[in-house]
């Protein structure tokens, strides 16, 4: 980052975003009304009122801001790329575990390379006109073909894996594979695909009992080897955790603990069945953790038993994710926020507990401390990477407004995401994704939901008449 002054002592710097409202999330919480943004190249260089930027800083390029939120781009920190070509294939009926059957014994296998291209493309392209900037995904079916397939061009930053898992659970072996297999695999994608610049490799394992000791260790150690983030479900179900009491003689985490898998760079997604035993036991290896209420909710998760508000408050940096397509069926994250901010209140019985702001630290920087990138991203900080979304708010959903948090949570959706940028680049304008032809995806995408229902032979159970 280099900066020059031109003859009127002001710094010269590539954008300017002027006016509206910046949501900063940064240590003091600021909330910048008639706020300016300055951008160098990458990053952030300035983060304060428009009038002091106008004084101390001159671009020939600048986004009028006025009745816009600006905020620090959205982390989904839980996606999978294989579900999305499945979106809305299955009913809304089904539990947890006999989702999981359906999905990976009647539609996982029929997936081809194609299927998970663009279906991995129209997923990030949601995100991105949603205003989420970085994603952590879970694991893919065909990640050598999905990487060299174009998503780097896209623009959105995330980390990816490889979906596996060498142990059967509650009789759910499908796609399983042996561990050696696993690990060899896990580390030429690290090897080739660890230093993108904007899609990188992480390690995965599917979690959730399907994991071998070995591979839980050894996996682990390749993290760590490689500094990068290992992510897996646990405890989302409640029969897996009576598994692993059986199995191990103690709860899932406990026994994650003992093998030295905890640690400051694994994720672990879903995690409903806590007790506060181990909410100690995450606290004390500073391991992060993700819920996805919109997954949760439709597939009928016991959020009653989650302990996310006790994570919270004992240091845990709880993010937010969407989960799969056939789940969550979308990946607003204002939708996702929204539900995050409200469930406990009725669960509860307590109006006081979470609320707007926490939701959007949870969506925001928590993203990033599991990502393990709260030095880059997750707050408008001078330095941090100018990841940004702008929304405009001369809309009827957002209107009235007298505080531009609780419109953000309550009122607003994705699809009133204006602009993106990311790392200094404007990728969405105006609504429209600059780096691909949406257009071309959606016609694809037509096409592979009739090869999806062919190979598949399934049809969407329904009791109205479709005719």
């Amino acid at each position: 980052m280099s900066s020059v002054i031109n003859p009127t002592g002001k710094m010269m710097v590539d954008l300017m975003l002027c006016g509206g409202t910046a949501i900063t999330v940064d240590s003091e919480r600021r909330v910048i009304r008639d706020m300016g943004i300055a951008i160098i190249g990458e990053n952030i260089v300035f983060v304060g009122k428009k009038d002091q930027m106008l004084q101390e800083y001159q671009s020939s390029k600048s986004i009028d801001c006025t009745d816009k939120v600006i905020i620090p781009g959205f982390v989904n920190a839980h996606i999978h790329y294989s579900h999305h070509m499945s979106k809305g294939m299955m009913p809304d009926t089904l539990g947890p575990a006999v989702q999981s059957r359906y999905t990976h014994y009647n539609i996982s296998p029929h997936l081809t390379v194609d299927h998970e291209v663009w279906g991995s493309k129209a997923l990030l392209i949601e995100m991105l006109r949603g205003g989420t900037t970085t994603f952590l995904e879970s694991g893919s079916y065909h990640p050598i073909e999905v990487l060299e397939g174009g998503i780097e061009e896209i623009g959105i930053k995330g980390l990816m894996g490889r979906r596996a898992f060498d142990r059967a659970s509650l009789g759910h072996s499908s796609l399983m594979e042996t561990t050696s297999e696993i690990l060899q695999k896990q580390q030429q994608l690290l090897d080739k695909y660890g230093k993108r610049k904007n899609i990188k490799t992480c390690v995965t394992i599917v979690g959730m009992q399907r994991y071998t000791d070995e591979l839980a260790m050894e996996a682990k150690k390749m993290a760590d080897s490689y500094g990068v983030v290992m992510t897996m479900h646990e405890s989302a179900w409640n029969d897996t955790v009576n598994e692993s009491r059986v199995r191990n003689n103690c709860r899932p985490i406990e026994h994650l603990e003992r093998l030295g898998v905890l640690g400051s760079n694994l994720v672990l997604v879903h995690m409903l069945y806590i007790n506060q035993t181990e909410v100690k036991i995450l606290a004390k290896h500073n391991t992060k953790v993700v819920t996805c209420p919109s997954t949760g909710l439709k597939l009928g998760y016991a959020f009653q038993f989650a302990r996310f508000p006790e994570m919270l408050e004992a240091g845990i940096p709880v993010a937010l994710g969407s989960d799969s397509s056939d789940c969550s069926n979308y990946h607003d994250m204002i939708r996702i926020l929204n539900l995050e901010a409200t469930i406990y209140k009725g669960l509860r019985l307590d109006p006081e507990i979470m609320g707007a702001e926490r939701a959007i630290e949870m969506a925001t920087i928590n993203g990033a401390k599991a990502l393990g990138l709260e030095h880059e991203i997750g707050s408008l900080e001078v330095g941090k990477k100018a990841d940004i979304a702008i929304f405009e708010t001369n809309r009827f959903e957002w209107r009235p407004m007298y505080s531009e948090i609780q419109a953000l949570v309550h009122s607003a959706t994705g699809d009133s995401c204006e602009t993106v940028i990311i790392n200094g680049k404007v990728i969405v304008d105006n609504k429209r994704v600059l780096t691909v032809d949406e257009d071309e995806i959606l016609r694809k995408l037509r096409t592979l939901e009739k090869d999806m229902l062919s190979r598949t032979g399934l049809t969407v159970a329904s009791p109205w008449k479709f005719i």
